[in-house]
């Protein structure tokens, strides 16, 4: 359904005559799915991000020759499955050891590198990575603040957080447990925590990408 609705939204015409918005469309839809492709493979971000350029590059010097009996999703895929066998070839890379009888695993794999296995629907691929990338960021940021406040000596305070968010205690109950004055002082607490780790994350999200509630209108 998604490629679909893909091969309608792009005019190859319009690719053909090299018009500068039907290229800009296609890059928006497709650079983030082919990326996750080719990732797959090479698994360094800088080299899939490398490769996924030099796939756009040779589909822009390769759409004037696009047959049609082909679907955009294969003619894209397709340079896509390419650039990755063209990389393993160039730098001798060996993915699995050959047989003894000198069967080269390796580049049978790659010549079955499929995109004819139709890739995941790009709603699919792009929200299970952007959910590891946002568990990795939230480890991190909390790491980052447990550390702060360690080094501040502030340990009634990580005490309490650990209570409030690990344990999932009551703001009145943290209060009698640590000795804190009221509620209202263990609320400005998860306060002030709360709004440290959001800005600890618009930090980690410079392009406004991962954590989409952070940016809109309203949000603190």
């Amino acid at each position: 359904m998604v490629a679909a609705m893909s091969e309608q939204v792009h005019d190859i015409g319009n690719l053909q005559a090299m018009d500068e918005t039907a290229w800009g469309e296609l890059q928006e839809d497709y650079y983030r799915r082919v990326y996750f492709y080719v990732k797959r493979y090479v698994g360094d971000h800088q080299t899939a991000e490398d490769l996924t350029q030099d796939v756009f590059l040779g589909a822009l010097r390769g759409i004037a020759g696009f047959d049609p009996i082909y679907t955009l999703d294969q003619f894209l895929f397709g340079i896509a499955k390419n650039r990755v066998i063209d990389h393993y070839r160039k730098h001798k890379l060996t993915l699995m050891p050959s047989k003894p009888d000198g069967t080269d695993k390796s580049q049978v794999w790659l010549e079955n590198l499929a995109p004819d296995k139709a890739p995941l629907p790009k709603e699919r691929v792009v929200k299970a990575e952007d959910e590891a990338r946002q568990r990795q960021v939230l480890g991190q940021i909390l790491r980052e603040h447990v550390g702060e406040l360690w080094s501040a000596g502030e340990f009634q305070k990580l005490m309490v957080l650990e209570y409030l968010f690990v344990i999932g205690g009551r703001n009145k109950d943290a209060a009698a447990k640590f000795g804190i004055a009221d509620e209202k002082a263990v609320a400005g607490i998860k306060f002030r925590a709360v709004e440290r780790l959001r800005g600890m994350a618009r930090q980690h999200d410079p392009n406004h990408s991962l954590f989409l509630g952070l940016w809109q209108p309203g949000a603190r």
